[in-house]
């Protein structure tokens, strides 16, 4: 059944240079489209890194693309914005090729809806770079109104990581999306 894999879909297959020319040199050219995740303690630069990835992701302008920031963690400061030399919108009326679109959003459901409906209803083949900020600050929707001391399961943010990874990086690499979470 057709629904259940990807041989007859084109495969986009590019490298996203960073601003080092020894990160890029260490990661063969680049970071290639698909799933991946940053991982370090706060406030050492992954949000930095991942938006410096982005800038040159939209300085290599090949066809139609646009950005997606999921503002789950509520820390893109203004200070952030401009040296990161990224437009950012947020409105979808805004949101025009080589700009990125902000979503407030630490909903899980909701987060990950909006971004597979982007990616499986892609009529114009828009290449997409998504930045995830963060999976650990994401809630499910049912756990936003229970108790606290009733709302989270164990490792919560690790099986949210985990399904979306399951649902969602064949597709985002084979379509030629780069994601950062």
């Amino acid at each position: 059944r057709k629904a259940q894999h990807y041989n007859f879909e084109k495969t986009h297959d590019y490298k996203v240079k960073s601003s080092s020319l020894l990160l890029t040199i260490a990661m063969d050219g680049g970071l290639n489209p698909g799933a991946h995740r940053f991982m370090g303690t706060a406030e050492t630069g992954k949000t930095s890194c991942a938006l410096d990835f982005m800038y040159n992701f939209f300085k290599e302008r090949k066809k139609l693309r646009r950005g997606i920031y999921v503002k789950a963690e509520g820390r893109l400061s203004d200070n952030v914005i401009s040296r990161s030399g990224i437009k950012f919108v947020f409105t979808p009326e805004e949101w025009v090729d080589g700009t990125t679109l902000v979503v407030e959003s630490n909903i899980f459901e909701f987060v990950f809806d909006f971004l597979n409906d982007m990616v499986k209803n892609n009529e114009t083949e828009t290449e997409y770079f998504i930045i995830i900020d963060s999976m650990d600050m994401l809630i499910k929707e049912d756990d936003m109104d229970k108790p606290t001391g009733k709302s989270l399961q164990v490792a919560g943010g690790a099986v949210m990581t985990a399904t979306f990874l399951k649902k969602s990086s064949l597709i985002l690499a084979k379509k030629g999306h780069t994601c950062i979470f």
